[in-house]
């Protein structure tokens, strides 16, 4: 994974819990603090081994921690250097959704080298949305459920999300829309 997402992860560790345990993580997973360049890719056991020692230090599972960084991912994203990446995505959740591939195309273009994951929406109506995710990566289910949670908050729908399971090589995750409050 690219140094982006490990920056990402620093920030969201100092911002609750400080840098006392940002040292902590890092000296457990024996890693530098200057290891990190958003544009350099690294093994995703580099990856894997900050999230756990994450999860350690914040008493979490390695899944609670991935769903928590997927709702920083998309916050974060969204107010900071990837604003204008997150604008392609549309005004709507489905148009989000739909579009990204899109945005994923056009950090491929400033990131040759990124293995990115593929979004397909494979139905939808006014109550849910069932999306696939390809990826040659495994074990990052509850981190997609943290960013379709996040984008469920980015664009003020009520609802959840659901790993559904695997069909060939897609994951699928089901989004479900809360019904709109008796007024």
């Amino acid at each position: 994974m690219f140094g982006m997402i490990h920056k990402s992860a620093r920030a969201m560790v100092l911002e609750q819990f400080g840098p006392t345990a940002w040292d902590q993580i890092l000296h457990s997973a024996k890693l530098d603090d200057g290891d990190f360049v958003s544009a350099q890719p690294y093994p995703d056991e580099t990856t894997f081994r900050l999230i756990g020692a994450a999860a350690s230090t914040a008493g979490l599972t390695v899944d609670q921690t991935l769903l928590a960084f997927g709702h920083h991912w998309v916050k974060t994203a969204d107010q900071g250097l990837y604003s204008n990446v997150m604008a392609i995505l549309g005004g709507s959740l489905l148009e989000a959704l739909t579009n990204l591939d899109r945005m994923h195309a056009s950090i491929q273009i400033a990131l040759p080298d990124a293995q990115l994951p593929q979004f397909v929406v494979v139905s939808h109506d006014d109550r849910s949305i069932q999306l696939a995710y390809y990826s040659r990566r495994e074990g990052l289910e509850s981190f997609v459920s943290g960013l379709l949670e996040g984008l469920l908050m980015r664009f003020n729908q009520p609802g959840s999300v659901v790993f559904s399971g695997m069909d060939g090589e897609a994951r699928l995750f089901t989004v479900t829309f809360d019904p709109p409050a008796a007024e």
